[in-house]
C-alpha cells in the first residue's frame, strides 16, 4: 500500500489551479517525511566517480531513462471536450459534475444541449468534431506534449533502500559498483536539491492532466508544476525501489545537469573489484568521507553495510601495492 502522505502530496500537487494548491501544508509534509539516509547506486565509470570527488548528482532527461512510462501523463481528450462545450453553453459545476460521471458524457451534452430554450449547440457539427478532433488529438498532440516534457525535465533518482540486491544488479552493474549516501535533511530548504527533492508515488493508471488543462484553456491560472507531478507518479512494478527524485524542469535541450548535493558515505558494492575499490577509497579519503563495504550474508538473502578505509583494504591479505590505480 502507498504511504498515505506520498498520495496526499502528489494530489496537492496534481491541482488543476494553483489557487487550489495548499503550498505550505505540500512543503510541511514533504520536510517532515524526508528520510536522512538517501541512495544513489551507480557503476563504477567516470561520470559517477566524477560526481562522487564533486560531491555532485547528475539530472539526466527523462527521455533516456529506463522505464518507457517516465513523465508521461494522460490526457482524455473526449472529457475534455464536454468539459469545454458544456463550460461554453454556461452549465453549472454540478451540472459538468453529473455529466461527466455519466455513463456517456457525450450523450449527457446532447440531452442538456437539447433541453435549452433555444438549443445553442449544432450536435451534428459538435458530434463530428468529437469524432475527428478527439482521437487526433491522442494520437498526435498528446505524444508530442509528453515528448516535450521528456526532453527538458532533469531528473535524478535516488532510493531509500541500499540493501535491494534486484537495484544493485540492475543500476550496480551486477554489484560491481558503488552506491554514494546523502542527507539532505540538514541542508537549507531553500537549495536546489532541497527544494526539488519529491517523493515518487505507484500506481496502476498514468497521471491525468485533462482536469489541468481544462484549467489552462479557461486561463484560470493553471498549476503550471503538473510536470513535476507527472514525473513523480510510476507503475506499481517500480515499487520496491521506494524511491525519491530530485526534479527541476529546464530547456528542451535534451541535456542533464549537474547538481551539488550532501554526500554522506560511501558504500562498495559486494563485487566490487580491488582496483575500482582503491579508487573510491582514495577520492573518499581526499574529500573525508566514509565508506562502507556492501556484504552479503552467508544464511540469509540479505546484505549488510560494514565500515572499511584505505588503509584496511590495501593491508588486506591478497591485495599489493602494485593494484592501487595511481
Amino acid at each position: 500500500m502507498e504511504r498515505e502522505w506520498v498520495r496526499d502530496l502528489i494530489w496537492n500537487l496534481s491541482s488543476a489551479t494553483v489557487g487550489e494548491m495548499d503550498i505550505l501544508k505540500l512543503i510541511y509534509n514533504r520536510h517532515q517525511n524526508t528520510p536522512n539516509r538517501l541512495f544513489k547506486i551507480r557503476a563504477c565509470s567516470d561520470l559517477p566517480l566524477e560526481n562522487l570527488a564533486e560531491k555532485t548528482l547528475f539530472l539526466s532527461v527523462a527521455k533516456k531513462f529506463n522505464d518507457p512510462y517516465d513523465t508521461a501523463f494522460w490526457v482524455d481528450y473526449r472529457k475534455l471536450a464536454v468539459w469545454e462545450k458544456l463550460d461554453e453553453l454556461g452549465f453549472s459545476d454540478d451540472q459538468v459534475t453529473t455529466a461527466l460521471a455519466s455513463d456517456d458524457p457525450i450523450a449527457a451534452v446532447v440531452a442538456l444541449a437539447s433541453a435549452q430554450e433555444p438549443c445553442l449547440l449544432n450536435v451534428d457539427q459538435w458530434l463530428h468534431e468529437v469524432r475527428i478532433l478527439a482521437p487526433n488529438h491522442q494520437a498526435g498532440q498528446l505524444p508530442t506534449l509528453i515528448d516535450e516534457f521528456k526532453s527538458s525535465y532533469k531528473i535524478c533518482s535516488l532510493s531509500e533502500r541500499v540493501d535491494s540486491v534486484l537495484m544493485w544488479s540492475h543500476y550496480g552493474l551486477n554489484h560491481t559498483g558503488f552506491a554514494m549516501e546523502y542527507d539532505f535533511t540538514g541542508q537549507n530548504r531553500s537549495r536546489m536539491s532541497t527544494t526539488s527533492l519529491w517523493p515518487v508515488a505507484y500506481s496502476k493508471q498514468l497521471f491525468d492532466i485533462t482536469h489541468i488543462l481544462r484549467a489552462k484553456r479557461r486561463g484560470d491560472g493553471y498549476n503550471k508544476l503538473y510536470g513535476i507531478a507527472a514525473s513523480l507518479c510510476k507503475a506499481i512494478d517500480w515499487q520496491y525501489e521506494r524511491e525519491w527524485r530530485l526534479v527541476v524542469p529546464g530547456s528542451r535541450d535534451g541535456k542533464g545537469i549537474n547538481v551539488a548535493a550532501p554526500l554522506k558515505a560511501v558504500h562498495l558494492g559486494a563485487r566490487i573489484s580491488d582496483y575500482d575499490a582503491l579508487k573510491i577509497l582514495k577520492i573518499c579519503r581526499d574529500i573525508n568521507i566514509p565508506v562502507y563495504k556492501v556484504m552479503l550474508a552467508p544464511n540469509e538473502y540479505r546484505m549488510v553495510s560494514l565500515p572499511t578505509n584505505l588503509d584496511e583494504w590495501c593491508s588486506s591479505d591478497g591485495r599489493r601495492q602494485g593494484n592501487m590505480p595511481w
